[in-house]
């Protein structure tokens, strides 16, 4: 009893944003060795992602337990065809429900008390350590990568398709020729009508970027005192310089800088390196440790400390699903550095 208790406990600090390295280290190792705890993560992961909302309503999160539910019950039949082992964990993944009612009213609870209610806006917000997709209500799809923020108001779909983002999403937009799909970012404005494409525009980045997978897209360079338009056509991305503010005048001394790129597509499953990410793969290609810093942070949800600069190196690798431990296992065989994990501080200090 003890051993579900602390597995629940953890998984709820998960969903939270609250957990730290040693928890996920402990939550990781329970996964493994408990099929049951396994299974009750991914359904977990269901309910939060399908409903990571400000405005959550009651009737949705019914219908989305309904739905596990079903899922559960459904996959139940198969498990019992296929293996007597795995039927002795149907008692177990039933009583999982009674923890995910119970998690889903502290969704609602600590979303509605601590989060402002939006007035004219749906919003949408990733934490550092988790993704999550939607579907909009026009049926066009998109994927939030860690620690962003998408929005949209309440004509979208019906005046507009106009969404703010802050962070990295992918979308796959439904066509309509009569209402075209709008992002907005800080630096630029990315016009479709239908297709497939990212956009990565975090605050405190240097850049801003907009790589097209499929169909087209139009990328308007905000200025101020005109508006450049560029057209990308299917593996071109275009990096745009965010304007940076003087640290003596406060004013932004240069106005954004674009430069168009190719962006080879696997054709197995269409991603492109930019894409990679919404099928759970961490790269990096030609990355300096100032970048791999920020990216392991915003995935891993931790901070990470240099005490040795190896400005020089650059660093390529591919991850897929994999902890942080072997990441940085991987990557310090090529910057030459050492590194410690302090676990009650959910810090990484390199050295």
């Amino acid at each position: 009893m003890a051993h579900n208790d602390r597995f629940e406990y953890l998984l709820m600090q998960k969903q939270s944003g609250a957990i730290t390295l040693p928890e996920q280290l402990e939550l990781s190792e329970l996964i493994k060795q408990d099929e049951t705890f396994a299974y009750m993560a991914d359904a977990m992961d269901e309910v939060f992602s399908s409903h990571l909302k400000y405005d959550i309503e009651s009737q949705a999160v019914n219908e989305a337990l309904f739905s596990l539910n079903r899922k559960i019950h459904g996959e139940k039949n198969l498990f019992i065809r296929k293996s007597s082992r795995i039927k002795r964990l149907l008692p177990a993944i039933a009583a999982s429900l009674i923890f995910l009612v119970a998690a889903t009213f502290l969704i609602n609870k600590t979303l509605n008390k601590d989060s402002p209610a939006p007035v004219a806006d749906n919003v949408f917000i990733t934490r550092k350590g988790s993704k999550t997709s939607l579907i909009l209500p026009d049926g066009t799809k998109a994927w939030l990568n860690a620690d962003s923020r998408l929005n949209y108001n309440e004509d979208y779909g019906i005046k507009n398709r106009e969404v703010s983002l802050v962070g990295e999403a992918y979308f796959d937009v439904v066509k309509n020729k009569a209402i075209p799909f709008i992002v907005h970012t800080s630096t630029i404005e990315v016009k479709v009508l239908g297709t497939a494409f990212n956009v990565r525009a975090y605050a405190n980045e240097k850049s801003t970027e907009a790589t097209l997978v499929k169909g087209a897209i139009e990328v308007v360079l905000k200025r101020k005192s005109s508006k450049n338009t560029i057209i990308l056509k299917p593996s071109e991305k275009i990096v745009v310089q965010n304007t940076l503010p003087d640290l003596n005048t406060g004013v932004s001394a240069k106005m954004p800088i674009a430069e168009l790129f190719s962006s080879k597509i696997n054709e197995k499953d269409t991603t492109t390196r930019e894409t990679e990410w919404t099928k759970n793969r961490l790269v990096f290609e030609q990355e300096t440790l100032e970048n791999v810093i920020t990216t392991l942070e915003r995935w891993y949800n931790v901070t990470i400390e240099v005490q040795k600069t190896t400005r020089f190196r650059l660093y390529n690798g591919t991850f897929e699903n994999d902890r942080l431990e072997d990441v940085l296992e991987s990557l310090k065989n090529v910057g030459n550095f050492n590194y410690k994990i302090e676990k009650e501080k959910n810090t990484v200090f390199i050295f």
